[in-house]
C-alpha cells in the first residue's frame, strides 16, 4: 500500500463523524489482510506483482511509479490480471432498497458499475474482498471463508465458465446448422418456384395459338399444372397441342364448365345451398348460394370447395335468395315481352313460356335463359318453353292417349285438345 494512504488515514482520523471501513481481502497473496479505511473513495490496482515493475529495470521507490500520484491508491497483489475497481466509500447506494457501497469497474473493454454490500463477499472474477464497518463483527459467511472455499469457487467458477463457453460454442454452432439448413432449404423452395413459373411460362409460349385464350395454373400443391379453358373447342385443341408436346401427366387440360357442373353436384350432395360457381378468375373462385350461411358454414363450404378445386388459392360467398333469383328471372323474361306462368317446384319455381314466339324473340329468349343458368345454375328457377305451333306432332314421347307428355322431374305438360272445353 503507497504511504499515501498513511497521510490520508490520519487525517481522515480527526473527522469523528467519518465511519471507518474494514477492507478484508480473500483472494492472493494478501489473503485474510484487513485494511482499515476511512470514509472516501478508493482506486485499487489488482495485478500481479511483476506487472507494476518496469521490464527492464527494478523501481527505485514507491514515487517512481505512477500509481503513487494518484489519490487515496491501493495496490492489491494477486495472482492474475484482474479489472481495476474504485470503491465509492463517501456514501451509500441504494440498490432495491438494499444499502451497499458502488464501485466501478474498469478495464481495456470498458467500464460498468457495481454494488458492494456490508458483510457480504464480493467477487469479481478470481477477485474476492468484504467490507463492513468496524465496529461490526464479521458474518460467519466472512469468518468461515477460506483458501480452499476461494479454491473451489474459483474452479466451479472455472467450470461454470468452461460450460458457458462451451454453451455459447454449443449454440452458435447449431445457430450456424440452422441457417445453413434455412438457407438449404429457401434456396430449393426458390429454385422449385422459378422452375415452376418457367415451365408454365413455356407452356403459355406454347399455347398461344389457342382459339380462344386458356389459363394455366399450378396447383396450390405445386404438382400438377392445370391448362384451362372455358369453351368445350379450346379445350379438345389444348389436348391435342399437349399431346404434339409430350408433356408429362402432370399437365392436365379441364373444361371449365364440365368442372363447375362436377363440383357444384358434390357440394350440393354434402348439403351445401350452392346454386353456381363463378369461374371469371379461375384461382379465385365464387361461390354464389340461395340463403345466408353462419361463420362455421362458411368456413366448412369454403374448405370443401378447395377440395374439389385443386387449382384454386382461395374462394369468396356470395348469397343470392330463392326470391331475389324469382324477381331476376321475371324482369328478364318482362323485358322481353314474353309472357310466362309460374308455378312452384320441389326447391323452387318454374317459369313455364307459351306463345308464338319469331325467331328474333326465341333467339333472345334462349340467350337469356343460357346466361341465367350460367349465372345461377338451374337447382332453383327452372325454365320451359312451350311454342303453340305442333311441336308434339309425330314425337314417340307422347305417353298415353290422353296426350300428356314428361318433360323433367318438375314438369308435366298436358296439351289442350280442340272440343274438350
Amino acid at each position: 500500500m503507497n504511504t499515501k494512504l498513511e497521510e490520508m488515514s490520519s487525517t481522515a482520523i480527526t473527522d469523528s463523524r467519518q465511519p471507518n471501513y474494514t477492507l478484508k481481502i480473500l483472494f492472493g497473496p494478501m489473503f485474510g489482510c484487513e485494511l482499515h479505511l476511512p470514509a472516501d473513495d478508493y482506486f485499487l490496482i489488482i495485478n500481479p506483482a511483476y506487472a507494476l515493475h518496469d521490464k527492464t529495470a527494478p523501481l527505485e521507490s514507491s514515487h517512481e511509479h505512477a500509481a503513487h500520484y494518484t489519490r487515496n491508491t491501493l495496490y492489491v497483489p494477486g495472482d492474475a490480471e484482474s479489472p481495476n475497481v474504485t470503491l465509492f466509500l463517501s456514501g451509500y447506494a441504494d440498490n432495491d432498497g438494499v444499502s451497499g457501497f458502488r464501485t466501478e469497474i474498469n478495464d481495456e473493454s470498458g467500464s460498468y458499475e457495481s454494488t458492494i454490500y456490508e458483510n457480504q463477499v464480493f467477487t469479481l472474477g478470481p477477485v474476492r474482498f468484504a467490507l463492513k464497518r468496524c465496529a461490526d463483527e464479521w458474518s460467519d459467511e466472512i469468518r468461515q471463508f477460506n483458501q480452499s472455499t476461494a479454491s473451489n469457487i474459483e474452479h466451479t467458477d472455472k467450470q461454470f465458465a468452461g460450460s458457458d463457453k462451451k454453451k455459447k460454442i454449443l449454440t452458435i454452432f447449431l445457430t450456424t446448422t440452422l441457417l445453413l439448413v434455412l438457407l438449404v432449404l429457401a434456396s430449393l423452395i426458390g429454385l422449385n418456384k422459378f422452375e415452376s413459373k418457367q415451365r408454365v411460362l413455356t407452356l403459355s409460349e406454347a399455347l398461344a395459338g389457342s382459339p380462344s385464350p386458356l389459363y394455366i395454373v399450378k396447383a396450390r400443391d405445386n404438382q400438377n399444372i392445370y391448362v384451362l379453358a372455358h369453351h368445350f373447342q379450346e379445350m379438345e385443341w389444348a389436348k391435342e397441342a399437349l399431346l404434339k408436346l409430350k408433356e408429362n401427366p402432370d399437365v392436365i387440360p379441364l373444361w371449365l364448365k364440365e368442372q363447375k357442373l362436377t363440383v357444384v353436384t358434390q357440394l350440393q350432395h354434402s348439403g351445401y345451398p350452392v346454386l353456381q360457381i363463378d369461374y371469371g378468375s379461375p384461382q379465385h373462385p365464387v361461390l354464389a348460394v340461395y340463403r345466408q350461411l353462419t361463420t362455421a358454414e362458411v368456413a366448412g363450404l369454403k374448405a370443401a370447395a378447395l377440395r374439389h378445386i385443386p387449382f384454386a388459392l382461395d374462394v369468396s360467398v356470395k348469397v343470392r335468395t330463392k326470391n331475389q333469383l324469382l324477381q331476376e328471372a321475371r324482369q328478364g323474361l318482362d323485358r322481353l315481352h314474353i309472357p310466362y306462368r309460374q308455378i312452384a317446384t320441389s326447391t323452387g319455381y318454374g317459369l313455364i313460356t307459351r306463345d308464338a314466339l319469331n325467331d328474333s324473340a326465341l333467339s333472345n329468349l334462349k340467350y337469356f335463359i343460357q346466361e341465367f343458368n350460367h349465372q345461377w345454375g338451374n337447382s332453383i328457377i327452372s325454365f320451359s318453353i312451350n311454342l303453340d305451333d305442333n311441336w308434339l306432332q309425330d314425337k314417340s314421347y307422347v305417353d298415353s292417349s290422353d296426350g300428356y307428355l314428361f318433360m323433367n322431374p318438375r314438369h308435366w305438360y298436358f296439351p289442350i285438345k280442340k272440343g274438350s272445353l
